[in-house]
């Protein structure tokens, strides 16, 4: 028997795009709006004597699937959606293990990588879960985020197509190492000097900040997921490929130095890091950890106005860009966990 609370979201990175593939990803998760998103054609032609368009003149035309799929970042098995929203990984054993590094970077080849997802809906009363299965699944878009609770990761999703008779994978749960990480383990620097992150060791150095309310990060790949084609039956012919992709985030801090005033008026890129590391050690010296590094972003704040609430805080968004620099990314997300891949 089973409730409504027994959904289920799994995935699994594809080998040919758009070919199902049995889900072996099964998240933890707050919410899910994936959903069908068809189109019609409607003939508009007049009739003597109707009003109304006729039922043999309406077709399904162009049809997708997207939607968002919301986590809380635990410190297992969320590799696979940082894969999929950034396109590369690079998986590295710290010393003699048992720890891996991953390290996520932004995708500069196509093509980006596809996955099969799967929703599982039990009809009420205890009835029978209903699977709904999207292939050719690419993650269009992502935020991290985090305001004095849980890090959260909204990823959202374009997918070609769904079908309801694929068999539904019953979830299997990571068992140990499920630690969340929270707002409370997080470090943040903004500007200063930091050293670049390897394969098995984090960034460092920075400029380490206490005033900082939140933090969030966005990043919007801008896949172009236009392949309908002649031939395809309304679904996508092609693959989705990369766009041209924006990366922006905010944060709010209390005006307790000008600091990000005076960056905001100079115009100065600055660099940033933000380190959550959990109480558990894998090694020496090794916690489940989670990092976001920018080596270059500027803001776009404004200046302080008063207020009545007794402090005053900047609204501080942000922009990241790329320094120039061969091979390194704008954005580097790197997972620290027992995890041999993501």
């Amino acid at each position: 028997m089973t409730t409504q609370l027994d959904s289920s979201i799994g995935l699994k990175k594809e080998t040919i795009w758009a070919t199902a593939v049995t889900p072996d990803h099964f998240p933890e998760f707050l919410s899910e709006t994936l959903t069908w998103k068809p189109s019609y054609i409607v003939g508009k032609g007049l009739r003597a004597g109707s009003r109304v368009s006729r039922v043999e003149r309406r077709v399904l035309g162009k049809n997708w699937v997207e939607g968002d799929i919301e986590i809380e970042c635990a410190a297992r098995g969320i590799g696979i959606f940082f894969e999929a929203l950034m396109g590369a990984v690079t998986s590295t054993q710290i010393s003699a293990g048992p720890a891996y590094q991953h390290n996520f970077t932004l995708a500069t080849t196509d093509p980006f990588p596809s996955y099969t997802l799967q929703k599982g809906l039990p009809l009420m009363n205890g009835g029978a879960v209903q699977a709904h299965t999207f292939a050719g699944a690419a993650c269009t878009r992502g935020t991290i985020a985090t305001s004095g609770e849980t890090v959260t990761l909204r990823t959202s999703w374009w997918a070609k197509s769904v079908d309801t008779v694929t068999a539904y994978a019953a979830p299997s749960y990571v068992v140990t190492g499920q630690e969340l990480f929270n707002f409370f383990q997080g470090t943040l620097t903004l500007g200063g000097t930091i050293v670049a992150p390897t394969t098995t060791a984090l960034a460092s150095g920075g400029t380490v900040v206490n005033n900082v309310k939140d933090f969030s990060l966005d990043i919007d790949n801008k896949l172009d997921t236009q392949g309908f084609t002649f031939g395809s039956g309304g679904k996508a012919g092609r693959r989705p490929h990369i766009g041209y992709t924006g990366i922006s985030g905010k944060f709010t801090a209390e005006f307790d130095v000008a600091t990000y005033r005076d960056l905001y008026l100079a115009g100065t890129a600055i660099s940033a890091t933000l380190t959550f590391t959990t109480s558990t050690l894998l090694q020496a010296t090794v916690y489940n950890t989670l990092q976001i590094v920018i080596p270059n972003l500027k803001l776009d704040g404004d200046i302080p106005n008063a207020t009545t609430d007794g402090v005053i805080t900047l609204d501080i968004p942000f922009t990241v860009l790329d320094g120039g620099t061969p091979g390194v990314s704008p954005v580097t997300i790197i997972l620290r966990n027992l995890d041999t891949v993501p």
